[in-house]
């Protein structure tokens, strides 16, 4: 009887410790890694526990009785113990390209945040974020994503999302024609850790920006050469180096690196396949071929309309492209969308060809 009763109890105590034990899981921060991350202590994806320092390169997890060092760059999302419903919500309408509603719910998530440092450091720089994604549609917000990410690398230098956002500010100054204040924001990016490709592709970009597209393409052909095949370092200098021979009109062969970037690049990542369908579409325009320019296009309009810098530019050379066709009533329909979608975009009434 007594042997029976230590047996009950004893699966009893570790009935109890199970439930503790999910208890304390679900509690766990939990960082989501990108397809074909190397971190052996991952599962099915993920590395949960309790998240023991962030940094420009790594953020390190304690599991059980070991830290976990994760590199930033293998990094999709982090989840954080106690983050906010509303930071939830936040990030499903910036996922959905609701950009002006995602950034007053990361605002607010800020409020909710300001006792738990990591959690009000994310929404701090998602609420940035946001708004510099914002400021490519909605020029008269660029004051204040520069001013919200100006605030968040001073206060945050040695943070997780410090490379981002200094990214933002470059692509957001360099948007403005600020080209001074972005040469100082890419030099910083030069600074931080793993990020001196990173800064010499800006670095080109500042370059093809001011015309100066010879000394850009020099640069690249090194990046291009220096980098992994399939690397994301590469991919960029690729697109830059499309763009620059665009602009030389160099057009045949903006289209061949502008179709290398697309197959090269994951199909689901719109950072990079708007940019280069958009290239594709300019290339081919050029080269007075408008039913495949339409196409080119089309596909950044289709599949990749979450890059809302790139997404109001497609609608608006669709439109030219189907008056060309003398196609009025489908180019109607493109400048009703793009008025709909992006009312205070550039783009409406804009020239066809950037």
């Amino acid at each position: 009887m007594k042997t029976r009763s230590k047996s009950l109890f004893k699966v009893c105590s570790l009935v109890v410790l199970g439930f503790l034990a999910a208890a304390v899981g679900a509690r766990a921060d939990e960082v989501v890694l990108i397809p074909g991350a190397t971190v052996k202590q991952a599962i099915g994806g993920r590395v949960r526990g309790q998240i023991q320092s962030e940094s420009p390169s790594e953020v390190v997890v304690q599991v059980a009785a070991a830290n976990v060092s994760v590199p930033v760059e293998q990094i999709a999302s982090v989840r954080y113990d106690g983050q906010s419903a509303t930071f939830q919500m936040a990030d499903s309408r910036a996922s959905n390209g609701l950009l002006a509603e995602a950034a007053e719910l990361f605002h607010k998530a800020v409020g909710e945040s300001a006792d738990k440092p990591l959690p009000l450091r994310a929404a701090l720089a998602r609420e940035a974020l946001t708004l510099a994604d914002l400021a490519m549609i909605e020029p008269e917000r660029s004051k204040e994503a520069l001013d919200k990410l100006k605030a968040f690398v001073q206060k945050y230098p040695n943070s997780r999302q410090v490379t981002l956002a200094r990214d933002a500010l470059v692509r957001l100054e360099l948007h403005e024609g600020d080209f001074t204040a972005a040469a100082a924001a890419i030099a910083e990016i030069a600074k931080l850790p793993q990020a001196a490709e990173r800064a010499a592709v800006l670095k080109t970009k500042l370059l093809a920006k001011q015309g100066k597209y010879t000394e850009a393409l020099t640069e690249l052909d090194r990046l291009i050469a220096a980098a992994p095949k399939g690397s994301n370092s590469r991919r960029a200098a690729l697109l830059a180096k499309a763009e620059c021979m665009a602009g030389l009109k160099k057009f045949k062969d903006a289209e061949t690196l502008a179709r290398q970037v697309i197959l090269e690049s994951p199909p689901e990542d719109a950072e990079a396949q708007a940019p280069a369908y958009n290239t594709l579409g300019d290339c081919l325009k050029a080269a007075n071929r408008p039913k495949d320019a339409l196409l080119a296009y089309l596909h950044t309009d289709l599949l990749y309309s979450k890059d809302k810098e790139e997404h109001p530019r497609a609608l608006h050379e669709i439109e030219a492209l189907f008056r060309a066709l003398k196609q009025d009533g489908r180019a109607d329909e493109f400048a009703q969308r793009l008025k709909q979608e992006y009312p205070k975009s550039p783009w409406i009434g804009a020239k066809a060809t950037r």
